[in-house]
């Protein structure tokens, strides 16, 4: 089995952050149920032994990201409060698309939302994935001149372009680009960062600078930084990583 420490230090980041996160929540909301705390430990158990085998993998055959894994562990506490009888609470339809099964609100949008531990950890761990693939860049955007803008700044700093045509294609992607670029004013930008942040892959979002509202939401859904258009193309070249 390779080496891999911060594939290691992002699983116990997330084991350590899997009681205290959801038991936080659970008191905010004032929603307790008999076998709750069980179902807690079982599903941190749950969460340690899945990381446990994703991370034997080799980073190209890791087919599910870790955050995901922390999220599909909400489903432990989710069967208990279901099984005593709580309604289910009111989501917005982006969150009910991406996790149906999430009926209390439970899973975390984004490693952000863990810590700064689990965050960091979390951007460590998509950067040394990202080096052990060959690097690429991805961008979501169906305008023409955006690539156009965007693919020969890419190449010349040593990375290959992917263009994503909608964010139902980002599933099909064998291994995870360094960097993710999103146009905002896509109606699927939320679910494309949603995912990709998920994956730990930066996002960065850019729109028009109209639309204050777009760029606030990129960030709260996990992007590393939202900037108008114009700010992003002159600023493109500084904000791409290093190649490995």
């Amino acid at each position: 089995m390779p080496t891999q420490p911060a594939s290691q230090t992002l699983r116990a980041a997330l084991v350590a952050a899997y009681l205290p996160y959801l038991r936080e929540v659970l008191r905010r909301r004032g929603v307790d149920a008999p076998g709750l705390e069980s179902a807690l430990e079982e599903g941190r158990a749950w969460l340690d032994e899945a990381l446990e085998a994703l991370f034997s993998l080799p980073f190209a055959r890791q087919s599910r990201g870790p955050l995901e894994l922390f999220q599909d562990a909400v489903r432990f506490p989710t069967a208990v409060l279901q099984g005593a009888g709580i309604p289910a609470v009111a989501r917005d339809e982006a969150a009910a698309l991406a996790l149906p099964g999430d009926l209390y609100d439970l899973a975390p949008a984004s490693s952000q939302v863990l810590g700064e531990d689990v965050w960091g950890a979390h951007l460590a761990w998509g950067a040394a994935k990202a080096a052990g693939l060959r690097p690429t860049v991805g961008l979501l955007s169906g305008d023409l001149m955006d690539r156009s803008k965007v693919e020969p700044v890419v190449g010349a700093a040593g990375f290959r372009l992917i263009v994503w045509r909608s964010a139902t294609e980002l599933g099909t992607v064998s291994s995870r680009p360094a960097l993710a670029l999103v146009d905002l004013s896509r109606g699927d930008a939320d679910a494309a960062i949603r995912f990709l942040a998920a994956e730990g892959v930066r996002v960065i979002g850019y729109g028009p600078h109209v639309d204050d509202m777009a760029l606030v939401r990129a960030r709260a859904l996990g992007a590393a930084d939202a900037m108008p258009r114009s700010v992003f193309f002159r600023n493109l070249e500084s904000l791409l990583p290093k190649p490995v």
